[in-house]
């Protein structure tokens, strides 16, 4: 059976990329494992929250402990992506990925049938932490080497598709186990998936890298894991010690400092970790700025709608889960389509307006009532949802398009870290407004109370803390309760005003910096042929057009 010239093209075009006829046969296949190791990673970032009672009631963990618990994955997964990915370039992709599962899938089994204390708990979380460094940056640059740039585009929304989806996956599969087993089914769930993901990387993804063998940076992997360590545990705990405390202060400055050391660093390196010099590309920069905002985005208003659903509208914890399935099913049906809506619009007016929608999203959800309604939530979480989707494909695979593709690696992480780094300013940005929103609020609504002193601390501290307080009232507490759910909305108003701002300023600066065509792919970054005893999966020579034009007709007439 011959083949359709549009396949003919295709696979012409895979081979003129120096992609091997078997991985181009495999393309879909290898796509389907690397999204079940996404998956795998992405699922032990959101599926912890629900278990955090049970946690605490079992190993008798305080509240810095769970905050700890949850964080402890985050810190050493966004510290480490950089140079895991410089590592996986050079001593190959999959192979990483096979030692990141093992590890994951060794620390979620301790944790589920060792840990007997918050300490064991914490410390498995963060090995985790590594073995999804060493996996989640590979699976987009592997993504990266094995399709043609014409169907790049499309498996990059799907990649996109299932790191967002799986958060809320997460979420619901969590309330799943936690209605019939204890906390440990879920590092049973995380050690099963990964250990089978494990099986499917070795069989079905073939080990491609830097062809060049270019060193690994150690220096500045150094220099930028203390940066990212600094800087992220700062984001994280502003919310719980404010931005004056003396540890976050500390923690910002020295990742200041090793992000200034990094950066003069890198200016000098012969093989740097991350060019610099690629900022300097509007594609690039522009595009991780979107992707940025774009988990700031998502990241902040999950946050607070989580505890919305539960604490304003009154939701049980499973049935909150559920109800951010209606809101996702937007990006799932769109994403889909986004590449073909960029391909005929151009990158420019497909991120701009998505990012714009973004903003009205906010606006959206900054104008709720405290007798909020589902609906009203779909509305304002829809437009969001919708500019998230428009957004993420193009500008991530425009971020990878700018790289060189023997450092595939680089841009994956850049993008995975600028997704890491923008959902936890987003969370420590505009849930501390919303915290001091309601803290202020609630602050003078307590003075004209007769509440004593320690109650009226707990009321004014959260709104959780207000509720407990009302219900302890009875009867005479339903003012309170109100009241607390009126100052929560009002911070959240002031918070999302904020996010409003932010993405639009992002939707003129994407406006202004980004093509409206679609970029070419970046050449081969190479200062020596590739070593005799490699067998490179993307070749730094293209074909010559006598070849292509023999690659066309004998792809067109293979059965």
């Amino acid at each position: 059976m011959s083949k359709s010239p549009r396949q003919a093209v295709t696979v012409a075009q895979a081979l003129s990329e120096g992609i091997s006829p078997e991985v181009f046969r495999r393309r879909w296949t290898i796509l389907a494992v690397l999204c079940a190791t996404l998956l795998t990673v992405v699922l032990a970032n959101s599926s912890l929250n629900l278990a955090l009672p049970s946690l605490a009631r079992d190993l008798g963990a305080t509240q810095l402990d769970l905050t700890w618990i949850v964080e402890a994955f985050t810190l050493v997964f966004a510290s480490l992506l950089m140079v895991a990915a410089g590592v996986s370039d050079r001593y190959g992709r999959a192979r990483l990925m096979i030692i990141g599962l093992a590890v994951y899938a060794l620390a979620a089994a301790y944790a589920a049938m060792l840990a007997g204390s918050a300490g064991e708990v914490i410390g498995a979380r963060a090995a985790m932490g590594l073995g999804a460094a060493l996996v989640m940056p590979n699976t987009l640059s592997t993504v990266n080497v094995v399709f043609p740039r014409s169907e790049r585009a499309k498996a990059i929304a799907i990649w996109s598709t299932i790191s967002s989806a799986g958060m809320i996956l997460g979420s619901v599969a969590s309330g799943f186990l936690l209605e019939s087993f204890s906390w440990h089914s879920l590092f049973v769930m995380s050690a099963v998936i990964a250990a089978a993901s494990l099986v499917g990387v070795a069989v079905v993804v073939p080990n491609s890298r830097d062809e060049t063998r270019n060193p690994v940076d150690w220096w500045g992997g150094l220099l930028v894991t203390v940066a990212l360590t600094g800087i992220v545990f700062g984001i994280m705990e502003t919310p719980l010690q404010g931005l004056g405390s003396a540890e976050v202060l500390a923690a910002l400055g020295i990742g200041a400092v090793a992000l200034l050391g990094f950066i003069l660093w890198e200016l000098r390196a012969p093989h740097p970790l991350l060019d610099l010099h690629l900022f300097k590309n509007p594609r690039f920069s522009v595009s991780a700025l979107a992707v940025t905002l774009s988990f700031f985005a998502m990241m902040a208003a999950f946050f607070g709608n989580s505890q919305i659903f539960q604490l304003v509208l009154g939701y049980a914890p499973l049935t909150a889960a559920y109800a951010f399935i209606p809101i996702m099913l937007p990006m799932l049906i769109l994403t889909p389509f986004v590449p073909n809506i960029a391909a005929r619009l151009g990158a420019r007016w497909t991120v701009a307006p998505g990012l714009l929608l973004v903003s009205l999203g906010f606006v959206w959800m900054s104008q709720w009532p405290t007798d909020l309604t589902y609906l009203e939530v779909l509305g304002g979480m829809g437009l969001l949802i919708v500019g998230m989707s428009l957004t993420m494909t193009p500008a991530t695979a425009m971020m990878m398009s700018s790289v060189p593709k023997n450092r595939s690696g680089m841009g994956s992480a850049m993008s995975n870290t600028t997704r890491q780094v923008g959902g936890a300013l987003g969370v420590a940005i505009l849930g501390s407004m919303i915290s001091a929103g309601y803290q202020s609020s609630m602050t003078d609504v307590v003075a004209g109370t007769a509440l004593p002193a320690q109650a009226a601390q707990t009321a004014s501290g959260s709104l959780a803390g207000g509720l407990q307080v009302a219900a302890s009232l009875g009867e005479q507490g339903s003012a309170l309760a109100e009241s607390a759910k009126s100052s929560y909305m009002l911070g959240n108003s002031t918070a999302m005003w904020v996010g409003a701002g932010i993405a639009l300023i992002a939707a003129i600066v994407a406006a202004i910096g980004l093509p409206r065509r679609a970029p070419r792919l970046a050449p081969v970054e190479s200062d020596r042929a590739p070593e005799d005893d490699s067998a490179p999966l993307i070749s730094s020579v293209t074909r010559s057009d006598k070849e292509l034009e023999v690659a066309t007709a004998s792809a067109g007439s293979r059965p």
